[in-house]
């Protein structure tokens, strides 16, 4: 069961990452944070209506959950500003290799017994960024528009996945840490929109004419379907992450959640008609082999 749980999160947090995109390319990185976040938050305040329990009293427990907050927050804003410059197909993969640093952190600190194939994923990770980001000589350099803000996102996912699982969620289970960690992003992302001089959203790295009149066309009312169900899928992936870990290691479905750039790159291939260079698809292959090798 475990295991068709960490898919299913995959499945929904692709889906949800294409979305993301549409709304960030509108609106800017600060402003779809308090649109997704804050609609994420009321999700998880409602499932606390619907089963509540006491969140416990230790004060460790909590100031460690403030500190997976603190990475979640990070992770978001990096992420959500791969997502408006960058090329989809391209950073959504090297986002994806947060499993890799949280199987890294479970082995070296003994928390859990991953595989040790963790560590060939890991430099396979490293390898897949290299040939991803490579340019041949002579040849035009291809954009590398959010791939500092990918690699950045993948280490605080990582750490706050390792928090979580580790420290977390044994002492205060699921619900009150998560509805934590989305208050800190919608409350840190309404702060930054406020005391921000710049909320108009910078130019994407949209790959050609047909992308972008692809985004054009979106209609407001659809792109406020598009923000609910980058908030639903979210939620609800996170709820299939934390049925997953009930029944395996909490290191295994985070890497099979973590393949959801699969699902990114065919519907970013379909709806945004992304274009990689050779050497970058090999070096997305090389990144998801890495990240399916910590899950086997």
């Amino acid at each position: 069961m475990g295991i068709g749980f960490g898919i299913l999160a995959a499945v929904l947090w692709g889906a949800g990452d294409l979305l993301i995109t549409q709304v960030t390319r509108r609106f800017g990185t600060d402003r779809a944070m308090v649109y997704i976040q804050s609609l994420s938050l009321a999700g998880w305040a409602a499932l606390l209506l619907i089963s509540p329990h006491s969140p416990g009293s230790a004060v460790s427990i909590w100031l460690v959950a403030l500190g997976a907050g603190i990475c979640h927050v990070l992770g978001l804003k990096l992420t959500y500003r791969a997502f408006e410059i960058g090329t989809l197909s391209l950073v959504s993969p090297i986002a994806s290799g947060f499993a890799i640093v949280t199987g890294i952190l479970a082995l070296a600190t003994g928390s859990e017994k991953p595989p040790i194939l963790a560590i060939s994923g890991a430099v396979l990770l490293v390898a897949g960024i290299v040939l991803a980001t490579y340019t041949p000589h002579g040849q035009r350099r291809p954009s590398l528009a959010g791939v500092p803000e990918a690699i950045g996102s993948s280490l605080a996912f990582g750490a706050m996945f390792w928090m979580m699982d580790v420290f977390v969620t044994p002492s205060l289970g699921f619900i009150w840490p998560l509805l934590l960690l989305k208050t800190m992003a919608t409350g840190s992302s309404l702060l930054s929109l406020i005391t921000s001089r710049a909320t108009t959203p910078a130019t994407a790295a949209v790959p050609d004419g047909a992308a972008m009149a692809v985004q054009q066309a979106v209609r407001p009312s659809v792109l406020g379907l598009f923000v609910l169900g980058a908030a639903a899928t979210d939620t609800l992936a996170w709820i299939a992450w934390m049925a997953g870990t009930r029944t395996e290691y909490a290191t295994v479905v985070t890497a099979l959640a973590s393949l959801f750039s699969v699902v990114t790159i065919l519907l970013a291939w379909a709806f945004l008609h992304d274009r990689l260079t050779r050497s970058q698809w090999q070096g997305v292959a090389v990144i998801l082999l890495g990240i399916l090798l910590v899950s086997v």
